[in-house]
């Protein structure tokens, strides 16, 4: 009998399992990164938020080529334990170390040394991170070839998420007071390395996903680029981030200065958030196979578009928490789909070039991912820069409050419009998609034919 990893079988539930755990410390890492860092560095240490805003707007710059280049390394890659699985082996504890520091500046370090040291340490988590998430990232199109299978796996995934973004935004403010702000950063780089370590060791490859010879750095990416499908997922994807983490950064803002809530309320509300996620997760799941990811995404997108309103007219805890249970039901939605455009623009890239090239638009995806801080950061600062917000006060001025009630809920709804223009464009659907499904199919029985041919003595 053949080996499963060798002829490309699913692996087994044991290893999925261990497998989208991994989705828990790129969560944890990368939401507790996105909701305090600016918090941590504006309203913690003093240093001033334009110049803050100007690093996260630089930082942007270095995605562009980094994940581009460790997208099209990781295609290039043919190793005995794969493509992708090396790199989290090798970026695992490079990237906790480097997540730890973000959170440790030395003590009496001017303003201008601390902003030295958040431009050093960005640049070198985003680098480890990237390793380690864009290749775990690419395997799930290789491990769950199937839509059924996809939609199955990727509510999985999504379950690890909601508990790695529920620990990382919602615990912070319960530790920092209790071990501080390094503590915390060496308490979630640990969780981190420990959760991506079982993560690489659990994942399966398919060795004949490598077969094929690369294309050269620039015609990959010209012909990434020249996908239409692809171009259109940009774009869904870097409004949709675009809102999340503009609401996810505004958000303890908001709850300190609008809402009037303390500590363990903040946390309280965006543990609810996710809490309702959590619990609507299953059923967005089962919708998305039912419904195919464009009308699901179509749908999640207008009912978080509508549950972030309320957020511009809440005025305490109690109303907040109720909008904040509306925003988790529609946000389990966007999690589930975006976990499955992507992979059916992979699939369709296969059948037009016969390549399966999941680490190019897994980094040029990622740069647009990233590149949603960037913009998150010029929105920050146009909107504190104009309603003057100033965190040395404890009660803002009237246009302050306004603009932070524009953070959270106009400018994460404008995304979700963006979003929604551009799935009503995207062509992978109804009889199109089904097409598409059926010349898959063909194209990946001839490669399993050619990299596994039939032993006549098992016949």
């Amino acid at each position: 009998m053949k080996h499963p990893e060798r002829i490309g079988l699913s692996a087994g539930p044991r290893e999925n399992f261990w497998y989208a755990g991994g989705a828990l410390p790129s969560a944890l890492l990368y939401q507790s990164f996105a909701t305090y860092i600016v918090f941590f560095y504006v309203d913690v240490l003093r240093v001033p938020a334009v110049a803050v805003g100007a690093i996260m707007g630089t930082f942007g710059l270095w995605n562009a080529a980094n994940d581009l280049l460790v997208g099209y390394w990781s295609d290039r890659t043919r190793t005995r334990w794969g493509r992708r699985r090396p790199y989290m082996f090798l970026g695992a504890l490079p990237l906790a170390l480097t997540y730890a520091t973000l959170w440790a500046p030395p003590e009496g370090l001017r303003a201008t040394q601390v902003l030295l040291w958040l431009l050093g340490t960005v640049f070198l988590f985003d680098f480890f991170y990237t390793l380690v998430v864009l290749n775990w990232a690419a395997l799930f199109p290789e491990i769950a070839v199937q839509p059924g299978e996809r939609a199955q796996l990727a509510a999985v995934r999504q379950s690890f998420r909601i508990i790695g973004t529920i620990a990382a935004v919602a615990a912070p403010p319960l530790l920092w007071t209790r071990i501080g702000w390094a503590g915390l950063g060496i308490l979630f780089a640990g969780i981190g390395s420990i959760f991506f370590l079982l993560s690489a060791w659990g994942a399966r490859e398919r060795p004949e996903f490598a077969a094929g010879q690369p294309l050269a750095p620039l015609p990959a990416l010209r012909h990434a680029l020249a996908n239409r499908p692809f171009a259109l997922v940009l774009l869904t994807h870097v409004a949709v981030n675009f809102a999340f983490v503009t609401l996810s950064s505004a958000f303890p803002f908001y709850a300190k200065y609008v809402l009037q809530a303390g500590e363990a309320a903040t946390s309280a509300l965006l543990a609810l958030v996710f809490v309702a996620a959590f619990l609507a997760l299953r059923g967005w799941s089962r919708l998305a196979a039912r419904w195919e990811p464009r009308k699901t995404a179509l749908v999640a997108a207008a009912g978080f578009a509508a549950a972030l309103s309320p957020f511009f007219l809440a005025r305490n805890v109690l109303e907040g928490a109720g909008t904040a249970f509306l925003v988790g039901l529609a946000l389990a939605g966007l999690m589930i789909v975006l976990d499955l455009l992507l992979p059916e623009v992979i699939d369709a890239d296969e059948v037009r070039t016969g390549l399966r090239r999941e680490g190019v638009y897994y980094g040029i995806n990622g740069v647009i991912i990233r590149l949603s801080i960037s913009l998150q950061a010029v929105a920050f600062t146009l909107v504190f820069a104009r309603t003057g917000f100033d965190p040395a006060l404890a009660v803002q001025p009237a246009a302050a409050l306004d603009g932070l009630r524009l953070l959270v809920s106009g400018l994460p709804a404008l995304g979700m419009v963006i979003a929604a223009g551009a799935l009503v464009l995207y062509p992978i659907h109804g009889r199109a998609r089904d097409r598409m499904r059926e010349q898959l199919a063909e194209v990946q029985a001839r490669r399993k034919a050619r990299f596994d041919p039939v032993d006549p003595g098992e016949s």
